[in-house]
């Protein structure tokens, strides 16, 4: 009878590569989720390339958590400690409330108690977005705003045609070709608003009033600011920059108010969290805090299992609080329609 060796465990030579490799591997998926996960704490005005990637910010936590598999494979424990911490830190920025409470919000009161309004935002993609479509989601969802962007005299004769009149007869428009115009619909007689400030920004924003009656005849004076600010092109971030700053100016008199439309932003940049924050008199929300909207991406939405982001936001003053927002996908434009329900004192 032969005697066998009594193993020594220690692993061999080709298994150590293997751990080196995939140790590497773990470091490079690692490094940029790290790099992001710091400017989005630090809240640093940035350039190109990572005002393009703040915009992935949730995403990053992906690689981060496979980073930890393949640290604890290769049996690098700090790794997998360090590259944990991380995917952890993504998830929190996520879960965690998207927009600050400086003032107590209304409880959302039964319709046949409080003044509610079912708005709709959508950018058009250079009038691509088709008109039937459009006004079939408006019958469907009941909705009584509406607000697009990148609205040419094409689409404003195709809603015409789809009758979309019916439906929302009262409208504020500014048709262009290409991405400046814009459009407001409304159930209610809208009444357009003088804002100087929003003269130089890149593209049309309209801005109107209106009052909306509730069930029991009770009024409020809303505003509404049809929003396209320029996008974070490698060329451009100093003019997105500026058009963000330039909404807060919209805010400075207070009110109750909604901003709507393609901010070209997420959460993540720390310019859209300062504009909810322009006017500390009169803060403003993000409504996708209330609904987790931040996990239903609104660009690129054409392909159908395109990760893409949260640029659409509807956007209003502390005393409005809001329900029931969702995304629609519209044929012809890859941006989907933001639909919430909006609920006022």
């Amino acid at each position: 009878m032969h005697s066998v060796p009594a193993e020594t465990g220690a692993p061999s030579p080709r298994r150590l590569a293997w751990r080196r490799w995939v140790a590497v591997a773990a470091w490079l998926m690692l490094a940029p989720a790290l790099l992001v996960l710091g400017l989005r704490l630090s809240g640093t005005a940035v350039g190109t390339p990572w005002v393009q990637l703040l915009a992935l910010t949730p995403l990053f936590g992906f690689p981060a958590a496979l980073a930890a598999a393949c640290f604890l494979a290769s049996r690098r424990a700090a790794g997998a400690w360090i590259a944990a911490a991380t995917a952890a830190a993504f998830v929190a920025l996520v879960a965690a409330p998207f927009a600050p409470a400086p003032a107590p919000r209304p409880e959302v009161l039964p319709a046949s108690e409080g003044l509610s309004l079912r708005m709709m935002s959508l950018n058009a993609r250079l009038g691509r977005a088709d008109p039937r479509a459009i006004v079939d989601l408006i019958r469907r969802e009941h909705v009584q705003l509406l607000v697009l962007q990148e609205y040419t005299p094409r689409l404003e004769a195709g809603l015409a045609d789809a009758g979309i009149g019916e439906l929302l007869p009262h409208v504020l428009s500014s048709p262009a070709g290409g991405a400046a115009g814009a459009g407001i619909y409304a159930l209610f007689p809208l009444d357009e608003v003088s804002v100087p400030e929003l003269d130089s920004m890149s593209f049309e924003n309209l801005t109107a009033s209106f009052t909306a009656i509730g069930p029991i005849g009770q009024e409020t004076r809303i505003s509404i600011t049809n929003v396209h600010t320029y996008p974070p092109l490698p060329q451009a971030v100093p003019s997105w920059r500026r058009d963000i700053a330039t909404l807060g100016r919209v805010n400075a008199g207070g009110g109750t108010r909604i901003l709507a439309g393609d901010f070209n932003a997420t959460y993540d940049h720390r310019e859209f969290r300062d504009l909810l924050g322009s006017t500390p008199s009169a803060p403003l929300v993000d409504a996708s805090a209330r609904n987790w909207a931040r996990l239903s991406p609104t660009w690129p939405r054409e392909a159908p299992f395109s990760p893409g982001v949260v640029i659409d936001h509807v956007v209003t003053s502390a005393d409005v609080s809001t329900c029931c927002q969702l995304t629609a996908r519209v044929p012809g434009t890859d941006h989907a329609a933001v639909l919430a329900t909006l609920h006022f004192d």
